[in-house]
C-alpha cells in the first residue's frame, strides 16, 4: 500500500494539538497550561500511533491475529500510561500545575480515575489514524482495482476496433472481388473509394469520438461503393431529422457495422430491389440511429447469422464506450430486420 505523504501527518498532529488546546482552554483559562497539558503527551502520542502504524498493524491485524492484535495493543497502551503518569507526576505537574502540595493520591499512577484519562488521550490518535489508514487502503486498493479495469477495458476497445477494421475490409473486398469478376470499368473508383474508407478506418478509429457528420460521411462513402457494385438493385434513403446536431461527437465506427450488416444480409442473397431506409434524430441529448432493411434468409452454407460479428462487437463496445447509456433493439419479423441505436451524447 501506497504510504500517506508527509504533509497530511503534519497536518493530523497540528490538528490534534490545536483542537486539544482549544478543548482544555475553557478549563485552565490559560493558553500557556492548556498548550503544556496537549503538548507533553506528543512523545507517546507518536510512540503508541507509528508503532500501532508500521510494526503491530501489519504484523498482527493485516495477517489476521486481530485478537492478539487488540491484546498487544491495549497492553501496549496500558505501559504507555503508566510511564506518562510517572513523567507527569514527577516533573510536568510540580513544574507548571501544582498550586499545593499533592496528596497520596495524585501522586499515585495508578489512581483510576486519572490513568483512565491518561490512557483515552494515549488512544485517541492511534484510533483515529487507524481509521485513517484504513480508509487510505481501501482508497488506494479501490482506486488500483479501477486502474486495472479501465486499462482492461481499453486493451478490450482497442481489441475491438483492430477487429473493425478487418471485418470491414473483408465485406468491401467481397464487393470488388465481384465487380473484378465482370471485368467492370468501376474498380479504380471502387479502389479510391475504399482507400479513403481504409484510411478512415485506420486513423479516426483510434481516436476517441469523431463528429456525427464524418461518421456519416464514412457511411455516404460505403454506400457508394456498395451502389457501384449492386447498382439499381440497391436503394437507400437516408432521412437526417432536422433536430440532429451533426456536429456533437461519438465513439467512432459505431454505425457502419449496422449498414454493412443491413447491406449485407438484406442486398447480399437477394436478386430483387431492396429498399434500405436509416433515420437518424435527436431527443435533446438522445441520439438515434434507425435503421431497416428487407430480411433474406442466407443460405445454408454462409457462416455469418444476420447479426454476427459485426453486431456482437458492436454491443460489446457500446457496454465500454456508453455504460448505462445506450439501448440497443434488434427487431426481425417475418420479412424486415430493425436495428434501432440510442446514445446519451454529452453536448
Amino acid at each position: 500500500m501506497k504510504r500517506i505523504p508527509v504533509k497530511y501527518h503534519v497536518l493530523f498532529w497540528l490538528g490534534l494539538i490545536i483542537m486539544g488546546v482549544i478543548t482544555l482552554s475553557p478549563y485552565y483559562l490559560n493558553l500557556f497550561k492548556a498548550t503544556m497539558h496537549r503538548v507533553v503527551f506528543i512523545p507517546v502520542w507518536l510512540i503508541a500511533t507509528y508503532t500501532n502504524l508500521y510494526l503491530l498493524l501489519p504484523r498482527l491485524f493485516d495477517k489476521g491475529k486481530k485478537i492478539l492484535y487488540g491484546i498487544t495493543l491495549t497492553a501496549f497502551i496500558l505501559v504507555l500510561t503508566y510511564f506518562q503518569r510517572i513523567v507527569c507526576i514527577q516533573y510536568i505537574y510540580p513544574k507548571y500545575f501544582w498550586l499545593r502540595a499533592p496528596n497520596e493520591d495524585e501522586l499515585n499512577p495508578f489512581w483510576l480515575e486519572p490513568f483512565i484519562q491518561f490512557a483515552g488521550f494515549i488512544a485517541l490518535p492511534v484510533i483515529l489514524s487507524i481509521g485513517i489508514r484504513q480508509a487510505w487502503k481501501w482508497y488506494n486498493e479501490s482506486y488500483k482495482a479501477k486502474q486495472v479495469i479501465a486499462e482492461q477495458q481499453e486493451a478490450e476497445l482497442s481489441y475491438l476496433k483492430a477487429q473493425v477494421n478487418p471485418h470491414f475490409l473483408f465485406n468491401t473486398l467481397n464487393s470488388l472481388y465481384g465487380l473484378s469478376l465482370e471485368s467492370s470499368k468501376k474498380v479504380p473508383e471502387m479502389i479510391l473509394k475504399l482507400s479513403d474508407l481504409l484510411s478512415y478506418s485506420l486513423y479516426e478509429s483510434k481516436v476517441q469520438s469523431v463528429s456525427i457528420e464524418k461518421e456519416m460521411d464514412l457511411i455516404d462513402k460505403f454506400i457508394a461503393l456498395e451502389k457501384a457494385r449492386f447498382e439499381e438493385r440497391m436503394e437507400v434513403v437516408i432521412d437526417i431529422g432536422k433536430d440532429v446536431n451533426q456536429t456533437l461527437e461519438l465513439a467512432p465506427l459505431l454505425m457502419l457495422p449496422l449498414v454493412e450488416n443491413a447491406i449485407k444480409h438484406g442486398l447480399g442473397p437477394s436478386d430483387t430491389p431492396v429498399l434500405i431506409l436509416i433515420h437518424l434524430e435527436q431527443k435533446g441529448q438522445m441520439f438515434n440511429f434507425n435503421i431497416e432493411n428487407p430480411l433474406i434468409k442466407l443460405k445454408a452454407n454462409d457462416n455469418e447469422t444476420v447479426g454476427g460479428m459485426g453486431l456482437k462487437n458492436l454491443k460489446r463496445r457500446l457496454q465500454l464506450h456508453y455504460p448505462d447509456r445506450h439501448f440497443l433493439e434488434i427487431n426481425e419479423t417475418k420479412n424486415k430486420f430493425i436495428v434501432k441505436l440510442q446514445i446519451q451524447i454529452d453536448e
